[in-house]
């Protein structure tokens, strides 16, 4: 259940199905830490034998919620792994009160270090999402800033994902730039996570993109880029 992805990152992939029969794959990305200790990013149902196989890599001691859409699962990996440190996007805690956040990103100096760069993407509140960079590794960790979707499920998802323009191609979802509110600000941290060196970015929506990966994902950001700005130019 889990596929490795790269030396001390794995993936661990499920399939969310929405109302209409929409179909979204989804991933769990799991880093470990120099610690020894494991860092999870947007947690996917973890059932026994997915629980057990993350033993084997490490103990649990961070849960990362990474924008204010990725919590379905999240309160079964905190209840599953009690003393870890749960993670929240800013503006989380007040959409799920049901949950609790012990930290919020962003706040703070995180304690997992170097190990795990991470921005920011401002202006966009509908999403609030962190993009992190696993460095040892040169992996990208995107969770909404755009998708990948290549093989939809059915042909009601085939369709939807066609007519959204995200079809075959690393592209960000038209909901998201229709609801960016500061496009200065976004396109601004679009260009600090270009500023990245990487290998390879990790979606949360599709497959592991490997080969030139740079360039992909900057011609997946350069429209965001371009309208912060024109923005910036008419301020």
């Amino acid at each position: 259940m889990l596929t490795p992805i790269a030396p001390d990152v794995w993936g661990a992939e499920d399939d969310l199905f929405m109302p209409g029969g929409l179909h979204f794959p989804v991933r769990m990305t799991v880093v470990r830490l120099p610690d020894g200790g494991l860092w999870l990013h947007s947690p996917v149902p973890i059932d026994d034998a997915l629980a057990a196989e993350l033993d084997a890599l490490g103990p649990v001691r961070h849960i990362v919620a990474p924008n204010v859409l990725h919590h379905l699962y999240f309160g079964d990996a905190a209840r599953r792994y009690p003393e870890a440190i749960t993670w929240g996007a800013p503006g989380l805690a007040a959409k799920r009160d049901d949950l609790t956040f012990a930290r919020t990103l962003g706040e703070a100096q995180p304690p997992w270090g170097d190990a795990i760069d991470s921005v920011f993407v401002d202006g966009i509140p509908f999403c609030n999402e962190t993009v992190f960079l696993h460095r040892a590794s040169g992996t990208l960790l995107v969770t909404d800033l755009f998708f990948n979707i290549q093989r939809p499920a059915n042909l009601r998802s085939r369709f939807f994902f066609w007519m959204m323009g995200l079809l075959r191609r690393p592209k960000q979802s038209p909901v998201l730039r229709l609801q960016t509110k500061d496009k200065a600000g976004a396109a601004a941290a679009c260009r600090r996570i270009l500023g990245w060196s990487f290998e390879r970015a990790v979606p949360a929506h599709g497959p592991v993109i490997g080969a030139d990966a740079h360039r992909v994902v900057s011609t997946a950001l350069e429209g965001m880029i371009a309208r912060g700005g024109l923005a910036l130019a008419a301020g």
